[in-house]
């Protein structure tokens, strides 16, 4: 609230409440951003929005170890934004739409 001329005037704007537990490292906030937060999440991300790939392709295409990415799918895909399927004997990855969502927000911001 504001004072203005002796008169109280509150605040019109419709913003959430956020409390501490919105920041810790367990809160789907914090869970998003460190998603789009580290430069090889980032890569692994921006790279399945053109299209699906398997692990050795994400290799080639970002020079990231096979260990990191299927890390980093796993984190991916627990927090629903990539989803898995078989191919024969590769599995393939896709970005979910909240996949999709945040690497469009992410795209936006840089």
């Amino acid at each position: 609230m504001r004072s203005y001329n002796n008169k109280t005037i509150g605040c019109s704007c419709k913003v959430p409440e956020l409390n501490q537990k919105d920041f810790s490292p367990t809160s789907d906030y914090f869970r998003k951003l460190k998603a789009i937060s580290v430069p090889s999440k980032l890569a692994i991300l921006f790279t399945l929005r053109k299209a699906p790939h398997c692990v050795c392709d994400l290799e080639k295409h970002t020079g990231l170890s096979q260990t990191l990415i299927s890390h980093h799918l796993t984190s991916f895909s627990n927090q629903k934004l990539v989803a898995a399927e078989r191919r024969g004997t590769f599995i393939e990855y896709r970005l979910t739409d909240k996949g999709r969502k945040l690497v469009e927000s992410a795209k936006q911001l840089l």
